[in-house]
């Protein structure tokens, strides 16, 4: 089993690339973060020091963490559902379902090692001067020395892999649960767009989120009600990554409005295949709901702290311009990476399906006409759920925070539209990177097919040229 999940993993690099680089990303942050705990605690400092060292390591190793977790199953579920085909042929010829369930966990969990050993290997060589950095600025008082930490480089490396199992597990599931003639005869058609088990998810994760939030409502106190909007922001951020697939549909009828108007065929073949995609249109705007989610959180969260009584000083607000940069920064490289590599992924596996429409007769520029449009989509869905948790995230606060206020919050509306930008830029370029390749116009090889019975070589139909779609 061992030389076929190492074998599979090798011929199948590109597809676990991003979920590679997200792993090692994970790794190198944790590491890091755990590193620079041990390190204060060795140093015996005193408690207010440990503790900013401990709420360093809970918020960006909390919200990396979380960012990571998402964008790994997002790049297994794309994996998972490239491999229906396979999938389904393995069984019919003789495979049960626990050998593909334990080659496909085996394959994510040889990904999630090998990111994990070097991440872990990186964060620690980083120990050193970012160590002085945070020293420097405040941000620990000092005294830690840097050194190889043990537990650090275990945190990194067991994390990766606690984060990749339940992921694929989770990814395999569906196809392992149809049987296996119905598996390949489904294998290109998208399933439902919400599954049983991803509906009982979705309300079970809803109903954590009032559990967190009635839990902290019992607690008085500006920094327990930041903790708890931000705890129901993160737990709403999930049930609303599990709902994507409902919010596909409404939104491409909403978008083929306009591409009706511009682009009569392709934005209106856009909006029909995201319609018709929901499961796959989903898994692409997973990135865009977790950076923008994320991303207005924090910044919104950093506002309404800078209003409140106890955030006057000018050393405290040095120290959270400190502590957002700490946080964004990771976030904002995940964001785009996770966009980048879904959109990568789910252009590169419709590539039959573009040279087909190549044969009917359509032309390149408008294939990516209709990517446009379809990139158009998944950015909107992304954004509109993101836009309804911080929403609520914002309502709550303003309940929750309202006697405490010294001053009227000012939302960075700046900032948030460069975040909403930046992901409509990342679609964008995440179709337009791979697409000009995918739609190239395929070839019939070096000559024609030989006919076997007649020994003979046969000529296959050409696609009239004179055939295009009329914009």
């Amino acid at each position: 089993m061992l030389t076929l999940v190492l074998a599979s993993v090798r011929t199948r690099l590109w597809q676990y690339a991003g979920a590679l680089l997200v792993s090692f990303m994970s790794a190198s942050l944790l590491t890091l973060l755990a590193s620079v705990l041990d390190s204060v605690h060795r140093a015996a400092p005193s408690h207010g020091a440990e503790r900013a060292a401990q709420s360093l390591l809970g918020l960006v190793g909390g919200t990396s963490g979380f960012a990571a977790l998402l964008l790994v199953a997002n790049t297994l579920v794309l994996v998972a559902q490239q491999r229906r085909l396979e999938i389904g042929t393995l069984r019919v010829i003789g495979a049960t379902a626990p050998q593909i369930r334990g080659q496909i966990v085996g394959e994510a969990v040889v990904v999630a090692v090998l990111g994990g050993m070097t991440g872990a290997a990186v964060g620690t060589a980083a120990l050193s001067p970012v160590l002085q950095w945070l020293i420097r600025h405040g941000v620990l008082p000092t005294g830690p020395q840097a050194g190889i930490s043990p537990v650090g480089f275990a945190v990194g490396v067991l994390s990766t892999v606690v984060i990749a199992v339940p992921a694929a597990w989770a990814a395999v599931r569906g196809p392992l649960r149809m049987s296996p003639i119905a598996a390949v005869r489904d294998a290109s058609v998208e399933g439902r767009a919400l599954p049983v088990g991803r509906t009982i998810a979705a309300v079970a994760t809803l109903a954590l989120a009032w559990a967190v939030w009635d839990r902290y409502g019992r607690k008085s106190g500006v920094h327990e009600a930041i903790n708890g909007a931000m705890a129901l922001c993160l737990t709403l951020l999930i049930a609303a990554w599990l709902l994507l697939p409902l919010v596909v549909r409404p939104v491409a009828a909403l978008s083929a409005l306009p591409g009706r108007l511009l682009s009569r065929c392709t934005g209106r073949l856009g909006a029909a295949n995201c319609a018709a995609a929901g499961p796959r249109v989903a898994a692409m705007a997973g990135p865009v709901l977790l950076a923008a989610g994320l991303s207005a959180m924090l910044l919104c969260g950093n506002a309404v702290s800078q209003a409140t009584v106890t955030a006057h000083s000018t050393l405290q607000q040095q120290n959270n311009a400190v502590g957002m940069r700490i946080l964004m920064t990771p976030l904002i490289v995940y964001a785009a990476l996770g966009i980048l590599n879904t959109l990568l992924l789910a252009t590169r596996r419709r590539r039959q399906e573009f040279a087909a429409l190549r044969l009917a007769g359509s032309t390149k520029a408008q294939l990516l006409r209709m990517l446009g449009w379809e990139s158009a989509t998944v950015v909107l869905s992304g954004l509109l759920m993101a836009a309804v948790v911080i929403t609520i995230f914002l309502a709550g606060l303003a309940a929750r925070l309202g006697p405490h206020l010294t001053v009227a919050a000012v939302l960075p509306w700046g900032a948030l539209a460069q975040v909403v930008a930046g992901c409509a830029g990342l679609g964008v370029l995440g179709v337009g990177r791979d697409a000009p390749s995918s739609v190239r116009k395929p070839t019939t090889g070096s000559g024609p097919p030989r006919d076997r019975a007649a020994g003979c070589r046969r000529t296959p139909p050409a696609a009239d040229p004179s055939v295009q779609w009329s914009e």
